[in-house]
């Protein structure tokens, strides 16, 4: 497995053990919550925008 493959898994692990942190029922309300929905949102568009360019 080359670096950048692993680059992105250990983003991906990152970023959803951080998403399941923030989404507890007093987690959502916070603003680190909030910001953190605000990224998820953003990253999933932007990855359904790439997937869509790739044709796949």
């Amino acid at each position: 497995m080359n670096g950048f493959a692993k680059g992105m898994l250990l983003g991906a692990v990152a970023g959803i053990a951080a998403d399941m942190a923030l989404h507890t029922s007093k987690g959502k309300r916070t603003p680190a919550g909030k910001a953190m929905q605000t990224v998820t949102d953003a990253v999933d568009s932007a990855a359904t925008s790439v997937k869509e360019t790739l044709g796949r």
